[in-house]
């Protein structure tokens, strides 16, 4: 590993790090990196992890190594994401964490100044997250995704329901609490799909959770390897499985009792999530292949639940048909 770092940052902490993890994305580094720089908000270190890329990253990459801000990790050897995370948490010097992936963006210049005011206003708040736009590699717009229709500061148990029964934040730009960071263990070396899922169960644990209904970033989505290889699907849906289990430890014995329709709710979404997703983006072909494997691992939970009577019906109906039918139920 080549570390370049700027030396007049080190003696005072800053209270925020981002890290950008970079392998073969060139040609998205400047509208990451000059994203990031550009933010209102000033007292960030930016660590740079570059993954062994095999295109022109480096030559990218060294004119923003001028700015004092940002630190350098070059590998030798290809560590993989995960690790690769883990190492940016570990060289992380600020009070607060993110990362945000090299094909990904900051939208909105105030974007860091605005979670870390809430962050620093609640003492209790252990994650802020925002609303963001979900982009083909077009760089055309094909949605926003809302976690709420209003801004909030909400205890992490109510947020914990929300995030099993309606989907997780996106890993770019959400901003963490290190020391809380810190108390759940950390990234799981162990996980491949779902490490960030991961880290948001373990947080609501231990304080409350903001949420900012502005669109702060924008996250890049790329063709799934999952779709050309069912046992990777299998081992995302096991591996959330074991997220339920492990988040769920956290609690009571009584608590868990109160609580096991959720975790009932939370298993049944994970046989059909990736499925729902495929049929609901247009790709019905990838989505019965991806609900054959939750039929594989478990199919009475898969069958007998309302996800997949959804699938069916959109399957059946098309967009048309399928959102006049759910507007008249919802009228």
């Amino acid at each position: 590993m080549t570390a370049t770092r700027n030396t007049s940052s080190i003696e005072k902490p800053p209270l925020l790090s981002v890290t950008v993890l970079n392998y073969n994305y060139a040609h998205f580094l400047p509208n990451c990196l000059d994203s990031i720089l550009s933010q209102s908000f000033t007292d960030f270190e930016l660590i740079l992890i570059n993954d062994t890329s095999t295109d022109n990253s480096l030559d990218v990459i060294k004119p923003y190594l001028a700015d004092q801000r940002v630190r350098l990790i070059d590998h030798q050897k290809n560590k993989g994401f995960v690790a690769s995370l883990i190492e940016g948490a570990e060289q992380s010097r600020g009070t607060y964490i993110s990362v945000i992936s090299a094909d990904d963006w900051v939208v909105d210049s105030t974007a860091f100044a605005q979670q870390i005011s809430v962050m620093e206003k609640h003492p209790r708040v252990v994650m802020a997250f925002s609303a963001y736009g979900l982009f083909a590699e077009t760089d055309i717009l094909s949605h926003v995704s809302r976690a709420a229709a209003t801004s909030y500061v909400r205890p992490g148990l109510d947020v914990f329901h929300d995030f099993i029964l309606k989907g997780y934040p996106q890993h770019s730009g959400t901003i963490v609490r290190r020391s809380t960071y810190e108390k759940i263990g950390g990234y799981d070396q162990m996980l491949r799909w779902s490490v960030d899922a991961q880290l948001w169960l373990g947080l609501c644990h231990f304080g409350e959770i903001s949420y900012i209904n502005e669109v702060l970033y924008a996250y890049r989505r790329h063709p799934s390897s999952m779709s050309k290889d069912p046992d990777s699907l299998q081992s995302a849906i096991l591996e959330l499985f074991h997220l339920l289990d492990w988040s769920f430890a956290f609690m009571s014995e009584a608590d868990r009792h109160q609580r096991a329709w959720l975790y009932k709710k939370g298993r049944q979404r994970a046989l059909i999530s990736f499925a729902a997703d495929a049929m609901f983006s247009g790709n019905s072909e990838l989505a019965w292949r991806f609900y054959k494997v939750g039929l594989q691992i478990s199919p009475w939970e898969t069958l007998f639940q309302k996800g997949s009577v959804a699938i069916a019906l959109r399957a059946l109906l098309g967009v048309a048909g399928y959102n006049r039918l759910t507007r008249k139920n919802t009228q």
